[in-house]
């Protein structure tokens, strides 16, 4: 499956533990940023027509889409048209949206040009812990933005909401009440993340001086309790962050998980054609000298996927999510992870074996990292 990616990389301000690609700028910017957009997506999709027919989703993400007004919003999905691409013909059209910038015209003229699922960006419903952390928003204005959404799936959209746990000051019942209320909400799906901190971030350097503080402690059970009542919700764990109600799995994510190819537009955009990664400058101001230059591939940074790094994100990304790790398909590819190992995690119950897939379990799905690193050590071939 082909799909695209929009990088808006504007926020009312940067929040204290971020270090994407984004930007607290003046509103004189996004006009330049546009126009620049509008150049990328047409050098893009000439380089790479195939994706003009047969890209079946997109995923418009950020930074912050939805600080965008109306009339600059359209621009985007101009710029997309121009080109040939029917945003009505897609099969998931995914914008993110902030609770302080969800108005409702903005809303529905996204609908209007195709856009059917949103994803809100809530990260906590504790007044405290959004101000620790920097948000823009308070919990009233989250809870409106999100009853705004949901009051329009009637219209056809799906709703998908964020949280974050293991944040500063964060108690486990703190987010396993967040958990609760928005399982509680006619939402269908839901994200959360453990927080990763970046040294260079606001709340790194705080960490850093000894002025905040992360309880590792506290990943655990916030994350086998999150999925507890995820679960008893009848949402699906379909992926190690990811849940959502029956046929409501976010289409996009998993064409990334599953290997597809993907295009990025925007200001350190992640592409992924044929056997090879690459993406823009991440920087704003580098991003914008490389368009006017016709978006040069000699300026791309670029990582040729040769047979051993695709067996290898091929089976991270497989046991990240519920499809499992395909043994057949490995051994197909002269791949073999040896029974010992296979048994050294399913004695713990953290591994499981069924028809010939391995799944994680219990604890597996917090000890990925280190059951993924066992099974590289020895089974990729050179």
């Amino acid at each position: 499956m082909l799909s695209l990616y929009i990088h808006t990389p504007f926020c009312a301000k940067v929040c204290h533990y971020c270090d994407f690609s984004v930007l607290s700028a003046p509103e004189r910017l996004f006009e330049e940023y546009l126009i620049l957009l509008e150049k990328e997506i047409e050098i893009m999709l000439r380089r790479y027509p195939e994706f003009i027919d047969n890209t079946k989703t997109i995923y418009w993400g950020g930074g912050t889409p939805s600080i965008l007004k109306i009339e600059q919003q359209n621009k985007v999905f101009q710029a997309l048209e121009q080109q040939g691409i029917s945003l009505f013909s897609l099969l998931e059209f995914s914008m993110e949206f902030n609770p302080e910038s969800c108005f409702q015209d903005r809303v529905e003229n996204a609908m209007h040009h195709g856009v059917n699922r949103f994803s809100l960006g809530l990260q906590t419903f504790q007044e405290n812990l959004l101000l620790r952390i920097g948000r823009s928003h308070d919990v009233q204005t989250a809870k409106t933005a999100l009853e705004k959404l949901i009051s329009l799936k009637s219209e056809g959209i799906s709703v998908s909401g964020d949280l974050m746990f293991n944040l500063p000051g964060q108690t486990t019942e703190d987010f396993l009440s967040d958990v609760r209320f928005l399982a509680d909400q006619d939402v269908d799906h839901i994200s959360f993340y453990g927080l990763n901190v970046a040294p260079l971030t606001v709340l790194g350097k705080r960490i850093e001086r000894g002025s905040e503080k992360i309880d590792d402690i506290v990943y655990e059970p916030m994350y086998l309790g999150g999925v507890e009542i995820l679960t008893n919700a009848n949402f699906e764990r379909y992926e190690v962050s990811n849940f959502a109600k029956p046929n409501k799995q976010s289409l996009h994510n998993q064409n990334y998980w599953r290997g597809g190819s993907y295009l990025g537009f925007g200001p350190g955009a992640h592409s992924f054609v044929g056997s090879k990664r690459f993406n823009a400058p991440e920087k704003y101001a580098p991003w914008r000298q490389w368009v006017l230059e016709g978006c040069p591939e000699s300026k791309l940074n670029v990582d040729l996927i040769g047979k051993e790094e695709r067996l290898t994100e091929k089976i991270w990304l497989s046991l990240r999510t519920s499809d499992g790790l395909d043994l057949k398909a490995l051994e197909e590819e002269s791949v073999r992870i040896p029974e010992e190992v296979i048994q050294r995690w399913e004695s713990k119950e953290m591994l499981a074996c069924v028809d010939d897939h391995l799944h994680l379990q219990g604890r597996g799905w917090i000890f990925m990292d280190s059951i993924i690193e066992d099974f590289l050590i020895h089974n990729i071939p050179s």
